[in-house]
């Protein structure tokens, strides 16, 4: 839908909102690659399997839960790269679009900065799951998340087209850095000192949310129980 609705816009102009038809297409491309590499977890479910008791056949067992969780992960991303690869050769074909690439340098950091994207949002899930020491119900709470998501991390459009107001309040936020922002540096979007401000702001993000919810974590295994036969 959305390569269809901008490959309309862009048939009567050049450029659109500050972007290119080959830099916009681009665009559509990538957001749909992060959203199911970074976004898309197999921890959504964690909740439930804390507050069903399921977990305790992990926490008898000695593993590392955390690390059990992140091959969970690789798994899932890998399952998600084929069905994308799938559906994205399906879409260039039909709209045969030219794709925009960056030289190698901006390349590999964009690499880098996809991996620090799926930490931050590995971290994120493993924080809304963590309610689940507490209660089951974390649909509504997640809900609204995705909701947002959806707006702030540029998944309907790039957030650069909104008012430069707005713009500052979702950059606020750690959402951002799950998907556009990876984007702006593929399309060679940002200066050096935009590279690095977005770089110390995204390892910021994963630090401080790895420290909330490594504490959470602890509490809610200090009061957790679970019956079970």
């Amino acid at each position: 839908m959305s390569l269809t609705v901008w490959t309309v816009i862009f048939t009567s102009n050049n450029s659109a909102f500050g972007y290119s038809k080959e830099s916009m297409i681009t665009y559509i491309f990538l957001v749909a690659f992060l959203q199911s590499m970074i976004i898309a977890s197999s921890l959504n479910g964690l909740a439930s399997r804390l507050y069903s008791g399921e977990i305790s056949n992990y926490l008898l067992k000695p593993i590392n839960l955390f690390g059990l969780f992140a091959i969970q992960e690789i798994a899932d991303k890998i399952k998600n790269l084929l069905f994308l690869f799938l559906e994205s050769l399906f879409l260039f074909l039909i709209f045969k679009p030219i794709i925009v690439f960056p030289d190698l340098k901006l390349f590999l950091l964009f690499l880098i900065w996809s991996f620090g994207g799926l930490i931050l949002n590995f971290i994120i899930t493993l924080l809304f799951g963590s309610l689940g020491f507490w209660s089951p119900q974390v649909w509504g709470p997640k809900f609204l998340f995705f909701m947002i998501l959806d707006f702030t991390a540029g998944k309907l459009f790039p957030l650069d087209i909104l008012p430069i107001m707005l713009q500052k309040i979702i950059y606020l936020t750690p959402f951002p850095y799950l998907s556009f922002v990876q984007i702006q540096l593929f399309l060679n979007r940002l200066n050096s000192q935009d590279i690095l401000k977005h770089t110390v702001i995204l390892v910021f993000w994963i630090f401080i949310l790895g420290t909330i919810t490594n504490k959470i974590w602890k509490k809610g295994l200090k009061s957790y129980e679970s019956v079970g036969i």
